[in-house]
């Protein structure tokens, strides 16, 4: 039985998709040239990777008399969704809260994006709470949603203890 076809980027479509999203529509050659600033790289396996690309649905091609210019279709935060979420199913589980138990539990995390990521985890929860809300049926306005959400990050800033 043949595997199914991913949509996942490789590594090596990544470094593609990288300089098509930094730099625009480029042929071939182009992305084989800025690809070389790195390290060596055939030409016919970049040819082959924008195929592949291709066929995957990331990017468009276009004939521009002997050359082929590719452009990225999927955008780069799509791609970051649909790599985060296989990172999700392969290494957690599929679950959000166990990849936030990781970070958090990481030696490196400094106290400044210790204090970031607790603001993201407030604002994610006072934003649930108010489509629960709307959800429900129950009027809400969006100025106080605003406000509980400023002094949720107030308040959490507040509790931590100066450095």
């Amino acid at each position: 039985m043949a595997r199914q076809k991913s949509t996942e980027l490789t590594p090596a479509e990544q470094k593609i998709m990288q300089l098509l999203w930094q730099q625009g529509a480029l042929t071939v050659r182009a992305i084989c040239d800025l690809l070389n600033q790195e390290q060596a790289v055939a030409y016919t396996t970049v040819q082959t990777l924008c195929r592949i690309l291709h066929d995957k649905g990331h990017v468009s091609c276009e004939k521009q008399g002997k050359a082929f210019v590719y452009q990225a279709l999927t955008v780069q935060q799509e791609a970051r969704t649909q790599a985060l979420t296989a990172l999700l199913k392969k290494f957690f589980g599929g679950s959000p809260a166990l990849l936030a138990q990781h970070l958090i539990s990481e030696p490196g995390l400094s106290d400044e994006l210790a204090e970031q990521l607790q603001a993201k985890i407030d604002q994610a929860a006072v934003r649930s709470s108010f489509e629960n809300s709307v959800a429900g049926g129950q009027a809400c306005n969006l100025d106080n949603v605003t406000a509980a959400t400023d002094s949720t990050v107030s308040a959490a800033q507040a509790s931590k203890p100066a450095k």
